[in-house]
């Protein structure tokens, strides 16, 4: 297979997918910006930060596959890739423990004036004075808007700072979660208002999504307490940066990004936000997943990913459908011969019934063995039509399973 990497990625992975025989290319930052000439002969496409819009997938008409070396998949357009029939996977949770660790790393910063500290010291003044004023994390309260696996991974590490831990309460956790939950003394608000009222400190670990960007806005940051932090290694689009840098100022909110709403697109550039310009802000180079067990952890789930779609649908696909579709269902049990599925989609076309969903499976035997199709189709199909599909060389069983 054409295997491009539009991002920059591990020369490890890179090697053993050309010793199974794939054709990689890595693109340099200037081929970034003119995507879709680079792309045109790409059997999978593998993405970190850059945009994989609807252009771009036009452009690769061979284009099966898209990875995104990462959780987060708001920079591809997913309507798109499925109008296509494009798979669209991540790699979650591979960078859990990298993002959580910085996340931690901007609260201490923020709490003990590190970078302020170190810039002093560097140009040689001594202010014990001034840096010898921090609260200390041990009994303040941190909110965490988002309890996936980097939320848990945060919680697990300001948990053994002493910082007490909240979030909101939300129906459908899995069981995992919601034990190491109890486990932790987390404490769940029904309402956001209520959580940002009972915290001084607040992480976002949330994907961006209509629904989500620009939730930090001028009303959620209201609701904060004077002189709290905010701290966002998520995505830069669930923050209002005019409305934080107001509040920078209005309520001396302390503020720690690692991601903005408008950054660079290369690796290395002049580039200023105009909250670098404020004493409350620090920030570092949306490197929140840059770490070399991060990097290479999620290396190795895209290498798994482009192996499972050589074989079939790869795991942590994003736009196949999770949930049964179709009117009903019929199990077809049928001799494991050529041709048998053919006659029993060709049958249902003509009745004019779309499958929308099918899986095929194998009984297992010394000897010649059946199968079982399970088909999800777009209506019911009359008792004329299953006695044509009774009446079909080597299917042996036709049962109508029913409305979903």
């Amino acid at each position: 297979m054409q295997i491009v990497f539009v991002d920059s990625t591990s020369a490890d992975t890179v090697q053993k997918l050309e010793r199974l025989g794939h054709n990689c290319t890595i693109l340099s930052s200037e081929q970034r910006l003119a995507l879709e000439d680079h792309v045109t002969s790409a059997d999978v496409v593998v993405v970190r930060s850059t945009s994989i819009t609807r252009d771009v997938i036009a452009a690769a008409p061979q284009l099966g596959l898209i990875v995104r070396a990462g959780a987060g998949t708001d920079t591809i357009d997913l309507d798109y890739a499925s109008e296509k029939g494009v798979y669209v996977c991540n790699v979650p949770g591979q960078n859990a423990v990298a993002v959580a660790e910085l996340t931690l790393g901007l609260i201490l910063a923020i709490d003990r004036q590190i970078p302020a500290a170190v810039s002093d010291l560097n140009r040689g003044v001594w202010n014990k004075d001034t840096y010898s004023r921090a609260r200390g994390l041990k009994g303040q309260a941190l909110g965490i808007l988002g309890m996936g696996k980097i939320g848990l991974e945060v919680t697990v590490r300001a948990a053994s700072f002493g910082l007490s831990i909240h979030t909101l309460a939300r129906s459908g956790r899995d069981q995992v979660t919601q034990q190491k939950l109890e486990q932790l003394d987390v404490h769940l608000h029904e309402t956001l208002e209520e959580l940002l009222k009972a915290v001084d400190i607040v992480s976002l670990h949330l994907p961006l999504t209509d629904e989500t960007r620009g939730m930090v806005d001028a009303q959620f940051l209201s609701h904060l307490r004077h002189g709290a932090m905010l701290i966002n290694t998520s995505r830069g689009g669930l923050v209002n940066e005019n409305d934080l840098t107001q509040a920078m100022a209005d309520r001396d909110i302390r503020v720690g990004l690692d991601v903005y709403s408008s950054e660079p697109i290369s690796g290395s550039e002049d580039w200023n936000t105009s909250l670098s310009d404020h004493a409350n802000f620090i920030g570092t180079h949306h490197i929140g997943a840059s770490t070399d067990q991060a990097r290479q952890a999620i290396a190795d789930g895209v290498f798994e990913a482009i192996g499972e779609y050589q074989v079939g649908v790869p795991t942590n696909c994003v736009n196949i459908a999770g949930r049964p579709l179709g009117e009903c269902a019929i199990t077809v049990r049928h001799k494991d011969e050529v041709g048998v599925l053919a006659g029993v989609l060709s049958c249902l076309r003509l009745a004019g019934i779309n499958v929308q969903q099918m899986r095929n499976e194998i009984f297992e035997g010394a000897g010649p063995t059946a199968a079982i199709a399970t088909i999800r189709l777009s209506q019911a199909p009359n008792p004329e039509t299953i006695e044509i599909l009774e009446t079909l060389d080597n299917v042996l069983r036709v049962d109508v399973l029913g409305a979903s």
